[in-house]
């Protein structure tokens, strides 16, 4: 029940020459157990009451940065925590800078400029008394490495005491100008300990310590140029060309190559910087569109939602972005694959362009103003800002930019979907770029390197480097995707390609004004208001953005609700540059019930005030890098601790969109994974029921769902590691779904180059449709509610197309519309879909071979079929079904659906739903279908055929489709109205010529062969499905695959074992780990067994389907993965268990437990909705937790499954922290709580390894160990602590005072 840490341990030393042997890591919560043992006298002395784990822990929680120091063996020697204000009573942390040190220590220069940004107060320290002063070093040395901004540590002590010899050593104390105060501050610099490296020009003499320093990490330039390229790179300097030297110690320890000789022509046309007036001053001839606004949102979390909710909009076929016909030029020269140079290593305007990427990936860089106004170094603020320069952003034209909510007033976004779902799936492409004139702004890093122990103070070369070139702004530079992101790139801003091109490098930039440290935050006034117009000028939500600002300046609450409504003002040298926009967050009960907010923080260790709503934060884009800075100011300024950001899907009311505006914040929050609620029996829980907040049913909750986005104190300055490399998933399967949530909910890795490929676009765009979703089942894994919650969309660049082709030697994805897909991996994802089946009688031509193709019964159609033949396998299909139904409403219906499958079976009642009359529908079963029952349970299939009697739906068994044909005409392109079947038993039945208005194909599932024949044409092993090994590896190590598109290959010797037989969402999860093993650092893979022959891997998850069935009822089966074997035949098998069944007025319950007693499989028939999550967190427990399950049914006291487990007993059981207390309760029972004695468990494996039959006696010895020994006692302790833990989910049990 205790939050798990952001980032496991990270060890890192502060410098090699360090004696002590111990290294330092990110602090977690279990260290405070640790931490109070090494509380002393002194330590209560300097920091008050910190005896207790709870005291520690509140440290821990609130603090900025923590630090644990333990070597290998996990000894723990020190703690350090620091916070970002004094621990001074009476002191406030909102602002102790203009107040409390203002008046009693800003005595000199150094500290009239200490702030909350460059100083830090620490709060807390113990260490192992032996090891003190070592400890305290290494805890410095590291936390001045860490945090390159903190000039300085400061240490509060009361008056009269003097600190442990350790902090005495390192903090000396600070001159006060009063004589009142009640401490005494002592500080720690950081010239002492890790200083700012001295920054100057080259010298041909640096060669010989620079040379080495190339030459550790590879040997390239030393081969390409000679030992002494450094030397000459150094020599050629000149007034375009600077080379920089960083020096600590005499020595040479970092070399930076600049020049001003940018194709800033190439790069604009390449990368998304409209906002950065394409790295120009301003220029009358500028040619401005509407790409201003497509970029600055199209990079915003569902921008799209707030722009275009209805989907009136969203006019053209795909989501991605097509490559600019002014590139042209650009393209050709890639057309070989080979290599070009990066626009910024040269001046000539000839020059190649750089490598590309494909565009549009959702980054959130918020691209909202243009330049910023900066100073020279030669300027002072002053006279900067009395300028009227040209580069000013005042001389920026405006863009008139109209909210389109006001014209959908007439229609829901329900009913848009249906009018047409191609253009509520798919957003516009985006535009040429806008053309700049002005005199160029940007200078180029050429080549960059730094030691590995100063990597940290990569930052201190920017300031040289613009006094280089004090006529340029911007500093550029590009990296290939498979780079890691180094420590200087943290002080840039990643700039989105908006091109298509094979190759191409990251962008990265940094302006001049990122070097100003003259930071203030203010109430917002409106004082602020012009500036506010600056920044959302180029915003479709400004007008929302600018009301919400003067309610909350003018009132401090919503014109409209009534609710509060505060703003804050971020200011640097002395221009606004950010403002947000928040409330108290009212709805906190609802954010815990339904998210994992407790992931990350130790709920109880917040006050209900310390949470916040953000609604909208805007900033200055050249600011962007600092956002997580400006949020940690804004925390500390209200007094706050955590800030929450909903996402709202794109079919969100218009209250909910209208509130809330796209932010760049949300690359600094963390995507936090919803809950799964329980299903209440609120009828039998009357009073005992949660609140209504938890249950989301307060005026204030009745909008869409949200997916949400959080940070607090502890985490907002923790850095992501940013992984550039192009991973594409082809395919929004489940498998492909469950890939992007694993790599998107990880908290500490930042993917930036995610793309999904897929027909329709990612799943859950359509506003939720009950009579919809009844076309086909579910496996209950990916909901419409689930994705709205989760929001991949968000972090996700979508294209909607088809793979038809893959270049691999180029890494290159072809789709159907002609794009190209660059990737550094391939993830095949696609599944296997319901095909056109051409009749029997048909001529169907192979389009790659040109040959008739043999007739068979599951024959594709390779052809466009006729326009009244569908089929359907995902909600867009299933909504374009339902358009077509609505366009022929006026006709007399004669729906055919061929097929035998659970797709096939709710189809009718899909169609019975959605008005249409049971005696227009017919349903077909192939021949053989008897042999493969749909749902593997004689009872489920014959009441679905009772059913479909009692409906008057005509049933036509053992019967091929032969041939369709239209008797009117004969173009292949027009509705048919006739089909034949065939059936091979004349002696039974006739053919059959049935009128049809309409036919849907479910005969069975097949790769789709377009997919085919991309995995066909490129080599990859394709064996009636293509083939992966263990590690989800085809034979190119690029390429991964995943679901039922693959197979084992044969050496596995189990061809009946595939990814098919599995839960989807687990294959998808352990297909994710791959991808983890290589760019996780953290990642510890699974154990596997060794030995030389690899084996399948194992997966837990069950199978689970859940379906309407005809006669609106309700299906459910939840079985074990496996390959699937026929229900009579299990049966038979010996160790088979045994089957409880119940058939309470014809509502079918079969609970199978194996022979030990664990439930193995879950088969549902009712009549009304199931609580089908609930019921799935049954699989896997054994009878015994279920009440005494196996007693009770065979004493007669279960005449009903469904009413036995809605009563009030088990809702513990199904809530989602239920698995965690089983895990709990087992590590209870591996330790050994008596000395000298094994655990239960030992004892019990020990035994069951020996081949011991258990008697009686020894159950009574076991039994009597589990009372006596204390382990009663610890499991009774933790079952309660769970209860009172969740008791806001389980308010129905009572609880011991």
């Amino acid at each position: 029940m205790h939050p798990s840490s952001l980032f496991a341990p990270v060890r890192e030393s502060s410098r090699p020459e360090t004696a002590f042997d111990v290294h330092a890591r990110r602090t977690e919560a279990n260290d405070a157990k640790q931490a109070k043992d090494l509380v002393q006298t002194y330590t209560l002395d300097v920091f008050g009451r910190v005896n207790r784990v709870e005291s520690i822990s509140y440290i821990l929680e609130h603090s900025i940065f923590a630090l644990t120091l333990d070597d290998y063996q996990q000894t723990f020697y020190a703690l350090a925590a620091f916070y970002d204000h004094p621990n001074v009573h009476g002191v406030s942390s909102s602002d102790w800078e203009e107040n409390w040190w203002k008046n009693s220590y800003a005595t000199d220069d150094e500290t009239t400029k200490m702030n909350a940004i460059n100083t830090l107060f620490l709060h807390f320290f113990v260490a192992h008394p032996d090891f003190s002063e070592d400890c305290a070093l290494e805890l410095i040395n590291v936390t001045f490495k860490a945090l390159p901004e903190v000039n300085q540590i400061l240490l509060c002590v009361p008056q009269q005491v003097t600190p442990e010899s350790a902090l005495d050593r390192y903090f000396q104390p600070l001159e006060c100008k009063r004589s009142d105060n009640n401490c005494t501050v002592r500080i720690c610099r950081r010239k002492n300990h890790f200083p700012t490296l001295f920054i100057r020009t080259a010298r041909v003499q640096d060669n010989d310590d620079l040379a080495p320093l190339f030459n550790q990490y590879n040997d390239i330039l030393k081969q390409t140029y000679g030992d002494f390229f450094v030397a000459e790179l150094i020599e050629s300097q000149d007034e375009n060309n600077k080379a920089l030297v960083a020096e600590c110690n005499g020595y040479a320890v970092g070399f930076m190559s600049i020049s001003n000789e940018v194709n800033i022509d190439v790069l604009n046309e390449i990368y998304a910087l409209s906002a950065f007036h394409g790295l120009r001053t301003s220029h009358p001839n500028d040619e401005w569109n509407l790409q201003m606004i497509e970029e600055a949102e199209s990079t915003l979390p569902n921008a799209d939602a707030y722009t275009h909710g209805d989907g009136t909009a969203h006019d053209d076929g795909n989501i991605h972005v097509r490559p600019n016909p002014a590139l042209e030029a650009m393209q050709r020269a890639v057309g070989n694959g080979k290599p070009i140079e990066s626009a910024v290593n040269g001046g000539d305007k000839n020059n190649k362009p750089p490598k590309q990427s494909i565009g549009a990936q959702l980054e959130h860089d918020s691209l909202a103003t243009s330049d910023f106004t900066t100073t020279p170094p030669h300027k002072s603020v002053e006279d900067f800002t009395q300028s009227q320069d040209d580069e000013t952003m005042n001389n920026d034209p405006v863009l008139e930019i109209t909210d389109t909510s006001s014209h959908r007033a007439k229609m829901t976004k329900a009913q848009l979907a249906a009018e047409d779902p191609t253009k509520y799936i798919k957003p516009k492409l985006i535009s040429d770029a806008p053309k700049f004139f002005g005199r160029e702004k940007a200078f180029a890093i050429q080549l960059f390197c730094i030691s590995e122990v100063y990597e940290k103070r990569s930052y201190d070369f920017l300031q040289k480097a613009f006094d280089m070139f004090p006529d340029r702004d911007y500093c550029v530079i590009t990296i290939p995707q498979m780079v890691p992101e180094f420590s200087l790139l943290q002080s840039f801003i990643r700039i989105p390609p908006r091109v298509n091109l094979p190759n191409i490098q990251e962008l990265y930039l940094f302006h001049r004004a990122g070097l100003l440290r003259d930071i203030s935050i203010e109430h917002a006034s409106e004082k602020n208001l012009n500036a506010v117009k600056r920044l959302t000028e180029h915003f479709s939500a400004r007008e929302r953005i600018l009301n919400d600002f003067l309610d909350a300046v003018q009132s401090q609450k919503r014109s409209d609700t009534g609710a509060f409504l505060d703003a804050y003002a971020i200011n640097v040298a002395n221009q606004t540059s950010a403002l947000i926009i928040f409330s108290n967050e009212d709805n906190i009960d609802y954010l815990r019930s339904q998210y994992n907010i407790e992931d990350f923080i130790y709920f109880d260790l917040h006050k209900r005030s310390d949470h916040i709503h953000l609604y909208h934060f805007i900033i200055n884009p050249i600011f962007a890098y600092m956002t997580k800075l400006f949020i940690k100011e804004i925390l500390r300024k209200v007094n706050k601790t955590c800030v929450y950001y909903p996402i709202c899907p794109r079919y969100a009311d218009d209250e909910m969109l209208k509130h809330h505006s796209p932010t760049y914040a949300i690359h600094y929050l963390l995507p936090v994974r919803p809950r799964r609620l329980i299903q209440y029996n609120l009828e039998k829980l009357k009073m005992n029921s949660p609140t209504d907040c938890v249950l989301g049913r307060l005026p204030s909750l009745a909008h869409s769902q949200f997916a949400l986005a959080f940070s607090t104190t502890k985490i907002i300055m923790e850095p992501k590691i940013t992984i550039n490399a192009r991973i594409v998933i082809v395919g929004a399967s489940t498998v492909g779904l469950a890939v992007l949530e694993a790599l998107i909910m990880c908290p500490y890795l930042r993917f930036n180059n995610l793309t999904l490929i897929s027909p329709h676009g990612m799943p859950g765009e359509f506003p939720p449709s009950f009579t919809r979703n009844l076309f086909l089942p579910s496996n209950l894994e990916y909901e419409t509610d689930e994705l709205t919650r989760l929001s991949l969309r968000s972090y996700v660049n979508i294209i909607g197309a088809k793979l038809v082709s893959l270049n691999r030697p180029m890494k290159l994805a072809i789709l159907d519309d002609e794009t190209v897909v660059p990737y550094d991996h391939l993830l095949l994802c696609t599944g296997n879909q319901f095909q056109i089946i051409a009749p029997m009688q048909a001529i169907v031509i192979n389009p790659l071979s040109r040959k008739p193709v043999p007739a068979k019964l599951d024959r594709i159609l390779f052809q466009p079929p006729p326009p009244n033949v569908l089929t359907i396998n995902d909600e867009f299909d299933a909504a374009m079904a339902l358009k077509w139904l609505r366009m022929n409403h006026h006709t007399e219906h004669s729906i055919l659906i061929y097929g035998a499958t659970v797709e096939s079976y709710c189809c009718v009642n899909a169609l019975l739903a959605n008005g249409i009359p049971s005696n227009s529908i017919q349903l077909i079963l192939p021949p053989d279908h008897a042999q493969t029952n749909a749902f593997n349970d004689p009872t489920v299939l014959n009441t679905v055929r009772e059913t479909l009697q009692k409906l008057n739906i005509q049933v036509h068994e053992n019967y091929s489709m032969e041939e369709w044909h239209n008797r009117d005409v004969i173009d292949v392109n027009q509705p048919i109205d006739h089909v034949v079947f065939r059936t091979k038993d004349k002696k039974q039945s006739k053919d059959l010529n049935l009128k049809c208005t309409t036919l849907f194909c479910f005969l069975n599932k097949q790769v789709n062969y377009d997919a085919f024949i991309a995995i066909n044409q490129s080599s990859l092993v394709f064996d009636g499905r293509l083939v992966i090994d263990e590690n989800n590896h085809t034979n190119d190590p690029l390429i991964y695959a995943g679901g039922s598109l693959t197979k084992f290959k044969r050496g596995y010797h189990r061809d009946d074992w595939t990814h098919a037989c599995f839960n989807s969402k687990e294959v998808g999860t352990m297909l994710a780990n791959q991808l983890f093993a290589k760019y996780d650092p953290l990642y510890v893979p699974s154990k596997t067994v060794s030995g030389k022959n690899s084996l399948i891997p194992t997966y837990k998850k069950p199978k689970r389907i859940y379906a309407v069935l005809p006669g609106n009822i309700h299906y459910v089966q939840i079985c074990q993965s496996g390959p699937t074997v026929k229900y009579e035949n299990a049966k038979l098998i010996e160790t088979y268990g045994t089957d409880f069944i119940t058939n309470h007025e014809n509502n079918y319950f079969r609970l199978h437990l194996d022979q030990t007693g664990i439930i193995r499989t879950i088969v549902c028939l009712h009549h009304n909705k199931i609580d089908i999550y609930n019921l799935s967190q049954l699989y896997g427990l054994h009878e015994r937790l279920l009440n005494n399950l196996r007693q009770r049914y065979n004493e007669g006291l279960i005449s009903d499954f469904f009413t036995y487990f809605q009563e009030n007993w088990a809702v513990a059981l199904y809530h989602d922290r239920f698995a965690d207390v089983r895990i709990e309760v087992r590590e209870i029972l591996k330790k050994a709580l008596m000395e000298n004695q094994d655990s239960i468990f030992e004892s019990l494996s020990s035994s069951i390894d020996r081949d011991l039959i258990f008697t009686d006696e020894n159950k009574k010895n076991i039994l009597q160990r589990f009372r006596t020994e204390g382990y009663k006692n610890e499991i009774e302790k933790t079952i309660l602590e769970y209860i009172n833990y969740n008791q806001y989910h389980l308010p129905m049990y009572a609880r011991p005072t």
